[in-house]
């Protein structure tokens, strides 16, 4: 069976097909770019097509209407870091923090940077420079020494110690943070100190005296119970406590005078004022005036007199009657000499 051969398409039939295509393209180009119907010509829908639409107009979705268009500006920025440079390409909006993190580059709590790591670039800020920070720490220790102290007590005999504490050092340690930049001196802060007091070494020393009985010659009923070497201070039976700058060994007589008798001072002669070497012991000065081994007590007494044969270290004790004077005879005494006001 035989099939009939198609028939060619004349010029004719080519040209209509053209032109059916041609219509087509412009239908579509009108629907993209939404023209108005009256766009007939090139010109008019190339007029159409550059024209600028109310957005209220389009078809599309408001969040699709919206085009931005701006333009950034970049700069180049160099970054010296421990001395090595790198330059780097970065918006001109950007902040110094911004182009660090673009480098990967982290900054410590100790390390220098040039510049504020919020400033902008805008354009000026065209070097960054970042030195690392040595962060190191030490200690230093210093040794308190401990103190001697003694302590008095009367119970126990004049001239014996003992020891009651054994003395420690103690010690302050500082802890230091060194911080280290290139080119510059270390600088240390402290962080903190720790302070070990010291222990004083404690000793208790004697101050309790016992002498013979006063001989009956003697001026007065009060002895002294307790000699401090160390603070220099004596109490007596009384309980009374007086502070003494030095004690003196005299070489000490006795005389009397009749009653009303007035001292080359111009004070009364009365027991307590005694006859010195104004030269040696001046005037006016207060002493506590004993034998050494407390077998004679002449008390408290004030240098108010002198005489003829009363020189150096002499001492002349002023008594009620001859009879007690001739008891007395000529004996080594020691004088406590008392300073200006009893503690």
């Amino acid at each position: 069976m035989s099939h009939p051969k198609p028939k060619l398409c004349t010029p004719f039939a080519k040209t209509g097909i053209q032109l059916l295509a041609l219509v087509i393209t412009l239908v579509a180009m009108v629907a993209m770019f939404n023209l108005p119907a009256t766009a007939t010509t090139y010109g008019d829908t190339a007029a159409a097509a550059l024209s600028v639409r109310d957005p209220k107009e389009s078809t599309l979705p408001e969040e699709e209407q919206v085009v931005s268009s701006s333009i950034t500006h970049r700069q180049y920025v160099t970054v010296i870091c421990d001395g090595v440079p790198s330059s780097i390409l970065a918006d001109a909006d950007y902040t110094v923090a911004d182009v660090l993190e673009l480098n990967n580059i982290k900054l410590n709590d100790y390390d220098y940077i040039s510049l504020d790591p919020d400033q902008p670039l805008n354009g000026k800020a065209t070097t960054i420079e970042i030195k690392r920070a040595t962060v190191s720490y030490t200690s230093e220790t210093v040794t308190l020494p401990y103190s001697t102290v003694y302590l008095p007590d009367t119970t126990m005999d004049r001239g014996t110690e003992t020891l009651t504490a054994t003395g420690v050092d103690g010690s302050s340690t500082t802890t230091y943070r060194v911080i280290e930049l290139p080119g510059q001196e270390p600088r240390k802060e402290v962080i903190q100190t720790t302070t070990v007091d010291p222990v004083n070494e404690t000793y208790t020393y004697g101050t309790k005296v016992e002498f013979e009985k006063p001989a009956g010659y003697s001026t007065t009923s009060t002895y002294i119970t307790n000699i401090d070497d160390i603070q220099g201070t004596f109490t007596t039976s009384e309980g009374e406590t007086y502070s003494f700058s030095k004690t003196l060994t005299l070489d000490a007589t006795a005389y009397t005078a009749k009653a009303g008798a007035i001292c080359s001072t111009g004070r009364l002669a009365r027991v307590g004022v005694v006859a010195v070497d104004p030269d040696y012991i001046p005037y006016g000065t207060e002493m506590f005036i004993m034998s050494a081994d407390g077998s004679f007590v002449y008390g408290l007494a004030v240098a108010g007199d002198c005489g003829g044969e009363i020189d150096d270290w002499d001492v002349d004790l002023y008594m009620t009657s001859h009879d007690r004077c001739i008891n007395f005879g000529r004996q080594d005494v020691v004088a406590y000499v008392i300073n200006s006001e009893s503690v």
